[in-house]
């Protein structure tokens, strides 16, 4: 062993055990969060924006806000459709004529669910924890 591979390993040693550790920690803290979620329940607690659905081009977004009942919380989210479209088009564009169940991703430890209805013209998206 040359002396200057002797300082390499030690290097490359330190940062395999910073790089292990902080896995393991960012790995706790999502165990945590899900855990969290399931243990405490998701009263008040909403969805990230990145969660909800994408909306097409040539919709809009005329409202978004919070509705709350004895189950918890949920976003919900009016869209127009473009001209020419009815509700339910969108709907089925969207991938919403059905309601949705999301698994939990990187960012988001819950398991989400994703539904829409359409009323006077417009269609109602819900986005909340299970």
């Amino acid at each position: 062993m040359t002396p200057r591979t002797a300082p390499r390993r030690r290097r490359t040693k330190h940062l395999l055990v910073a790089v292990s550790v902080t896995v393991g920690l960012l790995s706790c803290l999502w165990v945590l969060g899900f855990l969290s979620l399931r243990v405490l329940g998701t009263e008040g607690a909403l969805p990230p924006d990145s969660r909800i659905p994408k909306v097409p081009s040539g919709a809009s977004v005329i409202d978004e806000g919070m509705e709350c009942a004895s189950g918890g919380c949920w976003r919900q989210i009016t869209v127009a459709p473009a001209a020419g479209q009815t509700p339910e088009d969108l709907a089925h564009e969207m991938g919403l004529t059905e309601e949705q169940s999301l698994s939990p991703t990187l960012f988001d430890p819950g398991f989400v669910y994703v539904g829409a209805r359409a009323k006077e013209g417009k269609l109602i998206i819900h986005v909340g924890y299970r």
